[in-house]
């Protein structure tokens, strides 16, 4: 198991992380969903391959929801960084088992099997297929005749304000950071209390791959000592930074070759001057959206590094 999936898991666990996912995802903001009303699931289940072997698979976090109403309803949480051509086909597979483990106890009434895949990309939206037929090569003449099977995919990074105020757990800071990387700016948010500190670090730093959320732990403890809350405005900003910082030492290295291709006439020192603002702009624009390798090979690649000027300048 991956160091981000360990990550993802951890924080997803929590009764009242996963009460309010499926509060805001499902619900609107309706706090439908109590915590006291969850029980953790088995995420294990097993398969009958086409050789014959017995296979396991493992949902990511797994949880029945009892409010005595609802008998059980058993919800599902799949964590997405990177988009999967075969994610129907494992839901598919996931929710089949959970059906057919009820069958075996042979209750009088089966419960209802919901899966959410939160897709925690930044870049672009879940691009890939949404449902069984999207994966399939169908003859439209027998189109009609294939049963079809939906996912329920949500892209973290696209959630509107609205949504994202609507979170009352600690995850409205993972949702507040991931739209922070994918817009490239840093937007004022109410000052909240994290409950879960450290698993929300390792859970940041797994997505971005960033070491600089190992020692942001200490610093959002000692915010929240001081000032009784936490915004993410200044968890971003420290990154932003020290973007900032190496921009301006990469500008310094730079500063004559790029004044040259901006075609210089001022001096030398304007020239230096120019390419500085410049570096930084893209450097703090590259940290926000979470691409850390491609400022370290910039520093090393004049070609690449050109290459982002060009980008940038468009």
């Amino acid at each position: 198991m991956g160091e981000q999936d360990i990550a993802e898991k951890t924080l997803l666990s929590y009764n009242d992380v996963f009460a309010d996912i499926l509060n805001v995802l499902l619900f609107k903001g309706s706090q439908v969903v109590q915590t006291d009303e969850l029980i953790d699931a088995n995420t294990f289940s097993q398969y009958k391959a086409v050789d014959g072997d017995i296979k396991e698979q493992e949902r990511d976090v797994s949880k029945y929801w009892n409010n005595g109403e609802i008998c059980l309803s058993l919800f599902g949480l799949e964590n997405q960084t990177r988009k999967d051509m075969m994610m129907p086909l494992r839901v598919m597979g996931y929710d089949g088992a959970s059906y057919r483990a009820q069958t075996k106890k042979k209750a009088e009434e089966l419960y209802p099997v919901i899966t959410l895949v939160l897709y925690f990309g930044t870049e672009h939206k879940w691009e890939k297929p949404k449902s069984l037929k999207d994966s399939l090569h169908i003859d439209t003449r027998i189109e009609p005749f294939v049963s079809d099977y939906k996912l329920n995919v949500f892209n973290l990074a696209w959630l509107t304000d609205e949504e994202i105020n609507a979170f009352k757990s600690d995850f409205k800071i993972v949702a507040e950071y991931l739209r922070a990387v994918r817009v490239g700016e840093v937007q004022e948010w109410e000052a909240q209390k994290i409950k879960y500190v450290e698993e929300i670090c390792d859970l940041l730093k797994a997505v971005s791959h960033d070491d600089i959320f190992d020692s942001m732990k200490d610093f959002i403890i000692e915010t929240q000592r001081e000032k009784g809350g936490f915004q993410m405005s200044e968890f971003v900003q420290k990154m932003i930074t020290r973007g900032r910082n190496e921009g301006i030492a990469l500008g310094r290295n730079e500063g004559i070759v790029l004044g040259r291709n901006e075609g210089i006439t001022l001096g030398e020192q304007r020239g230096i001057a120019f390419a500085t603002n410049r570096m930084t702009s893209i450097m703090t624009s590259l940290y926000a959206q979470g691409r850390d390798a491609d400022v370290k090979r910039a520093m090393t690649d004049s070609a690449y590094l050109q290459q982002l000027i060009a980008e940038y300048a468009q």
